[in-house]
């Protein structure tokens, strides 16, 4: 069996912003992320496709205080990157 291919993670600087309002403290903005990161950079279609497009969404739990959170991306063959990160008040159902 062949090991997984993993993806480098850039976080672009709108998702790096929005990240910091939702989240100040960076240690705890990084950990919940974290989960995120390995999943996406493992298997990127983890997440849902947006229509025909080329960007990609993934629901994630609320953190408390947190409202249900949403984090765009897109990808290639050899990164992931982060676009968006959005509280939203109607959570993606599964």
């Amino acid at each position: 069996m062949l090991p997984e291919k993993m993806r480098g993670i850039i976080e672009e600087h709108r998702f790096s912003l929005e990240l910091q309002a939702l989240i100040p403290n960076a240690k705890r903005a990084d950990e919940f992320i974290d989960g995120a990161k390995w999943v996406l950079s493992r298997n990127p279609t983890k997440g849902r496709r947006i229509s025909s497009s080329h960007v990609w969404f993934l629901p994630m739990e609320d953190a408390p205080g947190l409202l249900p959170v949403v984090l765009y991306y897109t990808f290639d063959d050899d990164f992931v990157n982060f676009l968006s990160i959005q509280e939203t008040v109607y959570p993606p159902k599964d």
